[in-house]
């Protein structure tokens, strides 16, 4: 700004024929100008340069015979950054400063006797406080977006201090399935059913299955033009139908939307071998499913924080393995290669030689392990992709011939749903590298939600006998129970072992093994 009122004012001193009378304090405003620019390191220096900028610019302005007009726009500058540096009240005292250094040179000369040259000037200090008022404003705008982008963790922690304290004192779990089965139950007291699902919404519109009541699984069709949910959708308002979505020829179904806020984010579908429900009992199923509507998004928001915090410490881990116990136990291998080296003892060279495999062996396994914590999937990317990059890697590295099945349609699944998912499989890839000596291994993945079929497959030695201290198993049901299915784990036709898990259709999940 400093630079672009000195062109101004060299501007109109041309077109009022002055140039040459203002040449010699125009080029000391241009120094000034230059001098003030420069940073300074003293925070003291910043807050005063603004008045001795006015102090000094007043003194180059004023003459003994006339005031330069043209030079007196450079009067708003040091106003301008006494408001961006220390606030109004500075940059009022600068305009002062201004309109003093001003007045003094009349008063002495003739007791302004003439004051009309001055009354311009009193014009240019007004503007100054202006633009005072202008740096102050755009001065508290800096620091309010300082203090928004330099308190992020301080907003993060308060954040997560009040969901901690929400957490403790709601009268259920955050849990999204937990949420989704009470939800359940609750329409059951209102309109009794067979079998139901609580479905949510998808980021591309489609349903995904959160919770079952009443069936292992649900081979229902609810996106098919005309179908309920399409009327749900389009009308806002619960619609049923004669027949169920079972068999169409028998019994009753319906399909309740879940809203929140004006917005449709999911919706219950329900549906019994007996006769339809009365209007009253679908309006008091309705009413319930408003109540619990910010319960259940509630859940969803909590299960993608609880993922991304998940994300997060998984690659921590990988990080502390990698940096710290891994590279401790290689050094401790190559330790072991000196000792080798300098062993005559054939006897002893081959027990340290073992030992030297077995840190070969701890080695590979904690590259597996940072490996398994390092796979994610991706926004940009599906659960097919994470699953042909794991296989990959575990065929290279391990010796296994990997026979990798995807058949994936144009849409996904949920990113929770697809993250147990891929967690199943690296369980399932790593019991069967480490236990069933195998020589091949299958991963098909299938998906067409809600439907999805993921199968592990391998020609090792079988189930045999669990070891106590395995947990693998226990932790791949714990998934598939969030997920509202059940693993299912049996030997293969012609050896080996099946870990599978099927969402959606029975139909879609009847495919002959690998």
């Amino acid at each position: 700004m400093r630079f672009g009122v000195l062109l101004l004012s060299a501007v109109l001193a041309a077109l009022v024929g002055q140039f040459q009378s203002v040449a010699l304090p125009l080029v000391l405003l241009i120094i000034l100008a230059t001098v003030a620019t420069l940073p300074l390191g003293s925070e003291a220096g910043r807050k005063l340069s603004p008045l001795v900028e006015a102090a000094l610019a007043v003194a180059i302005i004023v003459t003994p015979d006339t005031l330069p007009e043209p030079l007196l726009p450079y009067l708003v500058v040091p106003p301008l950054a006494a408001g961006v540096e220390s606030g109004f009240a500075f940059a009022a005292c600068v305009s002062a400063v201004s309109a003093v250094g001003l007045a003094i040179p009349e008063w002495l000369l003739d007791g302004f006797s003439e004051p009309r040259e001055y009354r311009s000037a009193a014009q240019w200090f007004g503007l100054g406080l202006a633009t005072g008022a202008v740096g102050a404003w755009a001065r508290r705008e800096m620091r309010v977006a300082e203090v928004a982008a330099g308190s992020t963790y301080d907003a993060a922690h308060k954040l997560l201090s009040e969901l901690r304290e929400v957490t403790l004192t709601l009268p259920t779990c955050l849990d999204e399935v937990t949420l989704g089965q009470s939800l359940l139950g609750e329409v059951q007291e209102r309109s009794p059913y067979d079998r139901a699902g609580l479905f949510t919404l998808g980021d591309l519109g489609q349903l995904l299955p959160t919770t079952l009541l009443g069936a292992y699984r649900l081979d229902w069709e609810l996106d098919t033009p005309g179908s309920l949910w399409i009327q749900v959708r389009d009308h806002g308002t619960y619609a049923c139908q004669a027949g169920s979505f079972s068999t169409p020829s028998t019994g009753s179904s319906a399909v309740l939307p879940l809203r929140l806020g004006g917005e449709i984010i999911g919706a219950v579908a329900i549906e019994r071998d007996g006769p339809a429900w009365n209007r009253e009992s679908l309006q008091g199923s309705q009413d319930a499913m408003d109540n619990a509507a910010l319960q259940i998004d509630t859940g969803r928001l909590f299960s993608e924080v609880r993922a991304v915090a998940t994300t997060q410490e998984r690659q921590r881990l990988a990080r502390e393995i990698h940096d710290g116990i891994a590279q401790e136990i290689a050094s401790l291998g190559y330790a072991v290669d000196g000792i080798v080296a300098n062993e005559n003892d054939p006897a002893q060279r081959a027990r340290i030689t073992t030992l030297r495999s077995e840190l070969s062996r701890i080695v590979s396994e904690l590259r597996y392990s940072i490996f398994d914590l390092r796979s994610d999937l991706q926004a940009h990317s599906g659960l097919g992709a994470a699953l042909s990059n794991y296989a990959r890697q575990v065929g290279t590295s391990s010796g296994l011939t990997i026979h990798l099945l995807l058949d994936e349609s144009n849409q996904r699944l949920g990113i929770e749903t697809e993250s147990e998912l891929l967690r199943i499989a690296q369980e399932a890839v790593t019991n069967a590298r480490r236990h069933s000596q195998a020589k091949n291994l299958w991963v098909t993945y299938r998906v067409s939600p809600p439907n999805a079929l993921l199968r592990i497959s391998d020609d090792g030695t079988g189930l045999g006998s669990p070891r106590i201290d395995s947990f693998g198993l226990d932790i791949m049901r714990e998934r598939a129970k969030r997920l509202g299915v059940e693993l299912n784990i049996r030997e293969r036709l012609g050896g080996g072992t099946v870990v599978e898990i099927a969402l959606g259709s029975k139909s879609f999940a009847s495919q002959p093994d690998d």
